[in-house]
């Protein structure tokens, strides 16, 4: 699945569409494990839903060791080989789990951002994106391409305000306004069915491609992160202590390797 193409596209986009990546009882899975998990939320289940939404905007994540199906997902399914061929790496650590529940009528979504400063890990990173519905081009996401190779961090915001977070410095520039400018930059969307994914680089912009619509209908969508041998854990600020926190207390040190059960090392190359 993964050849001399597909990863010359992932490092000159900054995303690939890979298409039949996962067969449909790793769909399933994927099901039983949201549905399990919305009836029994984690401690970081987060409700982004506007208050005019006629629809809900819900997503947990870290929630791989108490959910069956999603167990199963991280543990078993090419997800891990995936971005670690992808990456050139030796061997890949899954840094989060996350899935997304936007229902019909649902308005609110992602604008504008890349995953990198949300998170408190630095090296190689990619996202694994699995569409649990067929997904057409205006209900997907949306890349800026290349954006990956712009050697940026921008600032985080909060997804339901679209404000800064508190404490993020003069490190993290604000994202350009996109829109403004679209002539001057090439954009990516893509068409999926159920089994395809996408693998995009952590610092690659994207952005819901529905906008501010009202959904017609709900869509689900599974976002496995991964890094790479030399990624490690170092906290960035007050945006994230609650995460570097609940980390910190399962024993992962600071600016280390990643190491801790949260974190599971789901592929290795073999050697030779």
């Amino acid at each position: 699945m993964i050849g001399e193409e597909e990863i010359r596209v992932f490092e000159a986009d900054g995303v690939v569409c890979l298409r039949g990546a996962f067969e449909a009882r790793w769909m399933e899975a994927a099901r039983r494990g949201i549905e399990h998990n919305l009836e029994h939320p984690g401690p970081f289940f987060r409700d982004h839903t506007p208050a005019d939404s006629e629809g809900r905007y819900v997503f947990d994540f870290w929630t791989w060791r108490d959910v069956p199906g999603l167990r199963d997902l991280v543990r078993g399914s090419p997800a891990g080989e995936i971005a670690g061929r992808l990456m050139g790496a030796r061997s890949v650590t899954m840094i989060m789990d996350n899935w997304f529940l936007r229902e019909a009528g649902a308005t609110g979504s992602a604008p504008w951002h890349h995953d990198e400063p949300y998170f408190d890990f630095e090296g190689r990173m990619c996202n694994v994106w699995i569409p649990l519905e067929a997904v057409g081009a205006d209900e997907g996401l949306e890349f800026l391409k290349g954006s990956h190779r712009w050697g940026k961090v921008f600032a985080p915001f909060h997804f339901r305000t679209h404000e800064v977070f508190e404490g993020v410095g003069p490190d993290y520039p604000a994202i350009p306004d996109i829109e403004a400018e679209r002539d001057r930059h090439d954009f990516l969307t893509f068409t999926l069915e159920p089994g395809d994914c996408l693998v995009f680089d952590l610092r690659t912009l994207h952005r819901a491609s529905t906008g501010a619509r009202a959904l017609d209908r709900s869509i689900r969508r599974i976002a496995l992160r991964f890094g790479d041998q030399d990624t490690i854990f170092k906290p960035r600020g007050s945006w994230t202590r609650e995460i570097s926190d609940h980390l910190i207390g399962l024993g992962q040190a600071v600016e280390g390797k990643l190491d801790c059960p949260l974190l599971p090392q789901v592929w290795q190359r073999a050697a030779g």
